[in-house]
């Protein structure tokens, strides 16, 4: 906690211009000037939409450990679909797909039209070669947006690491008729994860 709350002053003090030694110190909040002070407690989080806001600068380091520290506390006072998408990206970036899988399926609870929550949660069974459950996921974004390439591209791979190569070649066929400037090479990549929607 000591640590978090140490990082969060060492953020806040880049954001009001102050010496990052200045708040490294336990008692480096006393030496403050009241003009400082006001600053610090002014950009202090206090709303949802603020821990969300520190959780994706966090995510934008690479710091995955804070950005869910942060999603979280925008959870704990807001349990709004975002924050949970948010925080589910954030364990998928960190390879724990079951707390992603979980986030993204709460998300979808509050949105049942969250189209990225779908494709996303799609992913991570993916990666854990649950084939049904991402070919699932995959049909329900494209069931509310018949125009979402990678949602036919990441089924394909799903139907082909399941072992069924027609239905994968017909998905990449749509994919690429939806998107003729998507190369070969494209479909030799692994696919990421989608930060927002189609």
């Amino acid at each position: 906690m000591r640590q978090q709350l140490f990082s969060t002053l060492t953020v806040l003090a880049a954001f009001v211009g102050l010496s990052s030694a200045v708040v490294a110190q336990p008692m480096a909040i006393a030496t403050l000037t009241p003009p400082e002070l006001q600053e610090l407690q002014r950009l202090m989080p206090r709303s949802a939409e603020d821990y969300y806001n520190v959780g994706l600068m966090h995510q934008g380091t690479g710091d995955l450990a804070a950005a869910i520290d942060a999603f979280s506390q925008a959870i704990r006072l807001n349990p709004s679909a975002d924050y949970y998408f948010a925080r589910g990206l954030a364990y998928y970036d960190q390879g724990d797909m079951q707390r992603a899988i979980a986030d993204f399926t709460t998300a979808l609870r509050n949105d049942p039209q969250f189209i990225a929550a779908y494709y996303n949660r799609g992913m991570a069974y993916l990666a854990l070669q649950n084939y049904n459950a991402a070919i699932a996921d995959f049909d329900a974004a494209l069931a509310r947006d018949p125009q979402f390439v990678a949602a036919y591209y990441s089924r394909g791979m799903a139907h082909f690491d399941s072992g069924n190569v027609e239905l994968a070649q017909r998905d990449y066929e749509r994919a690429r008729a939806l998107n003729p400037a998507m190369t070969a090479q494209y479909y030799d990549r692994a696919p990421r994860p989608l930060t927002g929607g189609p």
